[in-house]
């Protein structure tokens, strides 16, 4: 099992999760991604956060923790900006076949 260190402190790979939710311009457009995630100045590869820090953040009070993967594939078509949800990362790795998280050392609630 994988642990990551923060400013918050040491984390196991479950204890972590990235934010998703279906983009609005894959309709539109054939060359947008069907999904957006957030990403870092620093890196390109989605930025994962603690979970406990995801739940104190007020901007993220409509966000809805997905705990496995049945559950990420019922509700990912619902997932908006504004109602994303969180996925941890082992659920990440398994449907979206992510592998490499940006995992930030300083995190502001």
């Amino acid at each position: 099992m994988k642990k990551y260190k923060t400013n918050t402190g040491v984390y196991a790979e479950s204890q972590l999760a990235v934010v998703v939710w279906k983009n609005p311009k894959s309709k539109t457009s054939k060359k947008s991604r069907s999904l957006e995630t957030m990403t870092s100045d620093n890196s390109v590869y989605p930025m994962a956060f603690p979970i406990e820090l995801l739940g104190e953040n007020p901007s993220w009070a409509r966000a809805r923790l997905v705990k496995d993967d049945e559950t990420f594939f019922m509700l990912i078509f619902e997932a908006t900006k504004s109602a994303p949800l969180i996925v941890p990362l082992p659920v990440a790795e398994s449907t979206l076949g992510w592998d490499n998280f940006y995992i930030a050392t300083e995190y502001e609630v």
